[in-house]
């Protein structure tokens, strides 16, 4: 009985056997008494170890990225064989090496970092510009293509692409690109004008192909004054009537001031005349009511607010020089310009001029009617007649006008030399010459005319039948 109680009780506080649970991690690892603190160590310094491995074979391999060694590179390359950004980087070694300059082997490493990776626009672009050098055309056509549609808005890489087809004679497929810069990059106007003129040599061909044809006129002017810079006045001419033809129908006037303003300053007066009277058949410049087919001058009485432009009335406002072109004091009703000196200063003022086509070897009569109130100083402002483009040409001039006065007339006469196409009149303030002379007070201005002067005999029968 003894013995079979022993049995019992053994039996009943032996040990269950152990159940097998599977791991949280995926893995079956034996825990015994010893291996229990050594194997998590061992796991823990093989996966460092691993990364340390990779982290210093990729930090080997990308040193020579900054390095212009060849042989560095390779050395790189050796631990990283797929490293695109090191291929890449032989390449251009090879490229533009003073020393191992092999454009082979450019190539070749080049090719291997567009296959490594195809979605680096630069590596086409470099690739594609290296086999230009080496005159494989079929291959820089390719991979230029790649590059384009991996980066389309680079500016760079389109005037690079423009330049790989002048350079092989295909302006049809070169010239649309820089149209696209133009239309996206302005700053690149003055290259684009220059390398298209050059390959095309006609600037008619370049304003067809090459300029844009949008609704904004900025980039067609500036090739019409590059046109004109360059000397080029009768092709801009030409481009000028296409453009009035065609998208610049209804060009604002401001729009061509620079165009109209290089022809004036350079004395085509011509060409101006031509460009002002194409504006105002359009509408862009307005055309004068009931004007005096006698008078030279446009807007002679100040009934339009001046353009500030072309063969319109010219001035600079400022803090010292006020004017008001819609002042209702004119001799007989109606608009008169009223400037004002409100600060007091001695300067040479050119108030208001005005440019007018004139013939040569011609006598005309300047005369306005002037009104003043409280100018100060002894040098007061004056008509004065300049010749265009002759510097040594005399200069009329109107009496001065100081103090207080009414309503009064001012006249100059003067005979054109031969050769003159214009006369700047223009009212002017110079210097003074003694003492305090800076100048305050009011002027009023109306009725400006310029008229071929009457001959002496015509004024004799005038008054002879009166």
């Amino acid at each position: 009985m003894k013995d079979t109680a022993k049995t019992d009780t053994a039996n009943t506080t032996a040990p269950a056997p152990a159940v097998r649970r599977p791991s949280q991690s995926g893995l079956e690892l034996s825990l015994r008494p010893g291996w229990k603190g050594v194997f998590p160590v061992a796991v823990v310094l093989a996966l460092g170890g691993w990364m340390a491995y990779q982290t210093a074979r990729i930090a080997f391999a990308s040193a020579p990225l900054d390095s212009i060694s060849i042989l560095d590179v390779k050395a790189g390359l050796a631990h990283d064989p797929a490293n695109s950004a090191l291929l890449h980087h032989l390449g251009l070694l090879y490229a533009s090496s003073p020393i191992d300059l092999d454009l082979n082997e450019a190539q070749k490493y080049l090719h291997q970092a567009v296959a490594m990776e195809p979605r680096h626009w630069d590596y086409w672009a470099d690739l594609a510009t290296t086999c230009d050098t080496v005159g494989d055309t079929a291959c820089a056509d390719a991979a230029f293509a790649k590059s384009r549609a991996l980066n389309p808005h680079f500016p760079r890489l389109a005037w690079v692409i423009g330049n790989h087809y002048i350079l092989t004679d295909r302006l049809d497929k070169a010239f649309p690109y820089f149209r696209q810069l133009l239309e996206e990059q302005p700053q690149y106007q003055g290259p684009t004008f220059r390398l298209c003129l050059r390959a095309a040599g006609d600037p008619n061909q370049v304003y067809a192909q090459v300029i844009p044809q949008g609704l904004d006129p900025s980039v067609r002017f500036a090739f019409l004054n590059f046109l004109c810079v360059s000397g080029d006045v009768p092709n801009a001419m030409r481009i000028w009537a296409k453009m009035i033809a065609g998208p610049d129908r209804a060009v604002e006037a401001s729009a061509a001031k620079s165009f109209l303003d290089f022809l004036i300053n350079h004395n085509q007066i011509h060409e101006a005349l031509t460009v002002w009277s194409d504006l105002t058949r359009m509408g862009s410049i307005p055309r004068e009511e009931n004007p005096d087919p006698r008078n030279l001058f446009y807007n002679a009485e100040f009934k339009l607010q001046p353009f500030n432009l072309g063969f319109d009335w010219r001035y600079s406002e400022g803090e010292d020089l006020l004017y008001d072109f819609a002042d209702m004091s004119a001799p007989g009703g109606g608009h008169c310009l009223r400037i004002e000196f409100p600060i007091g200063r001695d300067a040479d003022y050119d108030l208001l001029g005005q440019l007018v086509p004139v013939k040569p070897n011609t006598k005309y009569q300047l005369t306005a009617m002037i009104r003043s109130e409280g100018l100060t100083s002894n040098s007061g402002p004056r008509f004065r007649v300049v010749f265009w483009g002759c510097a040594d040409c005399s200069v009329p001039t109107s009496d001065q006008t100081l103090g207080t006065t009414h309503w009064h007339p001012e006249e100059v006469t003067f005979f054109s030399p031969p050769g003159i196409q214009a006369v700047r009149i223009s009212l002017w303030r110079p210097l003074g010459r003694l003492g305090s002379q800076d100048i305050t007070g009011t002027i009023w201005v109306d009725q400006v005319r310029l008229r071929l002067a009457e001959p002496a005999r015509s004024r004799a029968a005038r008054f002879r039948e009166q």
